[in-house]
Formats: structure tokens, C-alpha cells, sequence
């Protein structure tokens, strides 16, 4: 009598696009698909079945889906992989806004957040064969799909070396800012526990995390939504007090208009608070703030930076703007770049507006030409790198902690340099240093980003 062949298990890709809050859902997913007894293939033609989380935030993020989900397509006609299934943003996106969802035609199915619990049982059943995956939110309900918050304690399969993790401490926005389908999408913002953010910080850090970064898409206005009032000072102090003493705590995209005296207070009274803050402006035009709807004009977004500097001095800003918003004049625009051009921030980024269906900005009129609104933006990114290599010059032979991030050894940033976003540390003459180890090294060169050191 010959034994029956084990059954092999199901394999499963997942691609993950857009920014690190899309990463914590897509390290929970592949969590519960290990769990559930999936194997995970890194390469999606290793795979029976590749999920895509995508990203749906502007237009720029949708057709980098649609690009993808096509390639997936054509290695689904010629390898293992049989079925290729969306998730994420866009899928929400389509819900609300259909003249989306064409960036979705080379996905097979469509898995909305509320059937992310649901997602091991999908999968068997997509890969057998077995039909849809469960539909996308109706176009027009009237309110954006939840992620259930069960669904924030399942265990994460944490991607990458792990050294460095993010930590994301609420879902959704309320600020409706009026550029912004965040609350379409994601739904008003939504505080998670402050328990089980620790108990998650405190399982990162036992994993072998040293570096956690808070991410919301509000981080300052953290638990108002549950307690009538803000309650960042209170998780960061929590947070603080549940990991080790070596760890490298971020936070990331603080509304400025919530970035209290008390939050700042916090942050500068801990040396485990990184020397930094992701602060998005937009704008300083007060014509431009008020078309956005950001609730701040240029003068209490000047004096928001004045207090960071007065009671932080030792903190680095990393920003974000956008380039072209309806109406936007040479004027306004000459503001902005001469408001880079102060050298307030070490780093920031730039956006091209992007018409989002259903938000108030898409009606607007004045649109500023396409060709115009790039230029903007390349010569604020050009402001900025001139601003970056100033100041990165100064640190010319200097000494500097820094944490190693490949196992090379040779890639380490320093404490106001967050993770995939900013420059980096080029180190020379590491031994034996694997991601996650501080050295103390100087620095012997610099460039428009990035440092050059040698091991002390």
C-alpha cells in the first residue's frame, strides 16, 4: 500500500507599491498567508498566485499598478503563475470613483480591505479556480471601506533586513484637505489603541528592530478621533518606555497645523526621538494654503517652523510640496521658491498636482499648464539640492553615529536621514558591520544628498 503525496502547499507573490503604510498592510497579509500555510515566493513567476497591494493617490501611482499588473499579465500567459489579484488603494479608488478603475483591467480579481481577514480563504479559492475574490465597495456607498481593526494584530512578516521598521499608529484622515483622496479611500482617520501600539513596538524591537518610524497619514493628530483630543505626546513617551534604550525612534508626516508645543516638547526630551520631522507644507502662498484647504496661511506656517527651530534646534525637516495647484501664479510660485531657498529643510519632495476625481481641487479652474508645472517642480527640486549640498558640507570632517543598513556595510545613514526617502552615509572600512549596528565614523566627503566616511 503506497502513502498518499503530501499536498503541496499553495504559493503565493505578493508586489507591495506606494508608500510604508501600504508596506505594514502587505507585511500583515503575507503574515496571515504564512499562518493560514501558504508558502511565499519573492518572485511572482515562482508563484500559483500574485497579489499586487497598489497604491491609488495620484495619477502617477495608478499607472505604475497598471504597469505592473500588465507584466504580471504576460508572465501569466507563459509561466507557472495562473492568476493575478489587486488589492489596496486603487481597488478602493475604483469603488468611488470608476473612471479609475481601467488601471485595474490586467487583474483577475479585485480584493477590497474589508476582506483582508478573508484573504487566506481567497486565495485557495482563486488559485483552485473558484471564481471571484469578493467585489470591490459599490461605486457611490458614501463612506470608503474600513480595515477592520482585528485585522492590525495579526502578525507581520516583516520585509527586508528588519533592522528598521514602520509602525503605523492610525488608518485615515480627516483633514480633507482638498487636493487629497486619502479620506475617500482610507475613511476619516482612526486611531488604533495606544496598547496595541506598544505591544507591536515591543514585538519589533524583540525581533531585532532598532529603528521604528510612526507613520499616519496624520501622525500629530494621533488619537483625537478617540479621545476628543490629541494624544501624541502620550504614545511617544509609551512608546518610548517599552523600547530599548538603543533604538532610533521617527516620527513621520505631521500635519503642521497639530504639531503642538507639547509634541515638540516630547520629542526634544528623549535622545531616542531622532533629530527629525517629516512635516508636509504644500505651499507658504497663504492664497495657495487657502485654496488647499490646509487651514494655515504663510505667516503661522513660517511661525509652526520658527517654534520647531526654538524648541528642537537639533531637528532636521524633511517637507513635501506641490507644484502647479489650480491657480497658482508666478507670484505664488516665486514665494515658494524663495522660501526653499531659506534652507529650512534638509529634504524635501515634490509632487506635480494631480486632478483627483471627486476631490474639490479637480473642479478648479486655472489649471497651470502641465509643461509649466514640471518646470516648477524641477527648479524647487534644483533649490533644494543646492540647499542639501550647503549644508551636507558642513559636516566635512566631522564625526557622526550613524546605523548600517546593508550587509555590506558600506550603506548607513544617520539619525536625520529616514529610511527610503533621504540620502544616505556611505561608509568605508566597516568590518563585520551588519544592518542594524551603530558606528561612530567621519565624514570625508559630501554631495547633494549623500555623506562619505571612513570607520573611527
Amino acid at each position: 500500500m503506497t502513502a498518499e503525496p503530501e499536498a503541496v502547499p499553495p504559493v503565493v507573490s505578493l508586489v507591495s507599491l506606494g508608500c510604508a503604510k501600504n508596506t505594514v498592510d502587505s507585511e500583515r497579509l503575507l503574515g496571515l498567508l504564512v499562518r493560514a500555510g501558504f508558502l511565499i515566493a519573492e518572485d511572482p513567476a515562482d508563484a500559483d498566485l500574485c497579489l499586487v497591494n497598489t497604491c491609488g493617490f495620484i495619477e502617477e501611482a495608478r499607472r505604475e499598478a497598471a504597469d505592473v499588473l500588465a507584466r504580471l499579465a504576460r508572465l501569466r500567459r507563459r509561466g507557472r503563475l495562473r492568476t493575478v489579484a489587486a488589492m489596496g488603494c486603487l481597488v478602493e479608488r475604483a469603488a468611488g470613483a470608476p473612471e479609475t478603475g481601467s488601471f485595474l483591467d490586467d487583474a483577475d480579481a479585485r480584493i477590497p480591505f474589508r476582506d483582508y481577514l478573508r484573504l487566506p480563504e481567497i486565495c485557495r479559492a482563486l488559485i483552485a479556480g473558484g471564481g471571484a475574490s469578493g467585489e470591490a465597495a459599490p461605486a457611490g456607498a458614501g463612506r470608503a471601506a474600513r480595515i477592520e481593526d482585528r485585522f492590525h494584530l495579526q502578525p507581520r512578516l516583516v520585509t527586508g533586513a528588519g533592522h528598521s521598521a514602520w509602525l503605523k499608529i492610525a488608518e485615515g484622515c480627516s483633514n480633507c484637505c482638498r487636493y487629497c483622496a486619502i479620506p475617500a479611500i482610507r475613511g476619516p482617520q482612526a486611531s488604533r489603541p495606544l496598547s496595541d501600539i506598544v505591544t507591536e513596538a515591543r514585538q519589533l524591537t524583540t525581533a531585532g528592530a532598532v529603528e521604528l518610524n510612526l507613520i499616519a497619514q496624520d501622525t500629530a493628530n494621533y488619537g483625537r478621533d478617540r479621545a476628543g483630543a490629541p494624544r501624541l505626546p502620550e504614545l511617544l513617551r509609551a512608546v518610548a518606555d517599552a523600547v530599548p534604550e538603543r533604538t532610533w525612534l521617527r516620527l513621520l508626516y505631521a500635519h503642521p497645523r497639530h504639531l503642538t508645543d507639547e509634541i515638540l516638547k516630547t520629542l526634544a526630551s528623549d535622545p531616542r526621538f531622532c533629530p527629525y520631522l517629516d512635516v508636509p507644507l504644500q505651499h507658504v502662498a497663504t492664497r495657495m494654503l487657502a485654496a488647499m484647504g490646509r487651514g494655515m496661511d504663510g505667516a503661522a506656517t513660517r511661525r509652526r517652523l520658527d517654534r520647531i527651530a526654538a524648541r528642537w534646534p537639533a531637528c532636521a525637516l524633511r517637507t513635501t510640496f506641490i507644484a502647479g495647484f489650480p491657480g497658482e501664479t508666478e507670484r505664488d510660485f516665486g514665494e515658494l521658491l524663495d522660501f526653499v531657498r531659506e534652507g529650512r529643510f534638509l529634504h524635501a519632495g515634490v509632487f506635480v498636482f494631480s486632478p483627483e476625481p471627486g476631490t474639490p481641487a479637480a473642479a478648479l479652474g486655472g489649471r497651470v499648464p502641465a509643461a509649466v508645472a514640471s518646470a516648477r517642480r524641477a527648479a524647487l527640486l534644483e533649490a533644494q539640492r543646492a540647499v542639501s549640498r550647503r549644508r551636507l558640507r558642513a559636516w566635512v570632517g566631522r564625526d557622526l553615529d550613524v546605523m548600517i543598513d546593508s550587509a555590506d556595510g558600506r550603506s548607513a545613514r544617520a539619525a536625520w536621514q529616514a529610511p527610503d526617502a533621504d540620502g544616505t552615509v556611505r561608509v568605508e572600512g566597516a568590518r563585520d558591520a551588519a544592518p542594524g549596528r551603530f558606528l561612530r565614523v567621519r565624514v570625508t566627503g559630501s554631495g547633494d544628498y549623500d555623506l562619505f566616511s571612513a570607520c573611527l
